[in-house]
């Protein structure tokens, strides 16, 4: 699935937002909100209702941390590379 936007588009968003952080001394943010995520890396899931978090580090580099379930839609809808999986049970 491709993304909805240039990667162009999304670097500027990930530039500003580390500039942000910068500017207020953040070595990094937690992202809850899956419309945050989408804005940030086009994720796009119904996976909203449950638990899953973006890590933003200061240097602009990410880590998803979801369910296994999905992890496909998160390979497929984002620009994520670093993804982290738990099962259910």
């Amino acid at each position: 699935m491709a993304l909805h936007f240039e990667p162009e588009e999304f670097a500027a968003r990930r530039d500003r937002l580390t500039l942000k952080m910068e500017e207020e001394k953040l070595d990094a943010l937690l992202l809850f909100a899956q419309e945050s995520m989408y804005w940030l890396t086009g994720y796009d899931t119904f996976g909203f209702c449950f638990f899953q978090c973006l890590v933003v580090k200061a240097d602009g580099s990410m880590v998803l941390m979801t369910r296994s379930a999905d992890l496909r839609q998160a390979r497929h809808t984002s620009n994520i590379e670093n993804i982290v999986v738990w099962t259910d049970r």
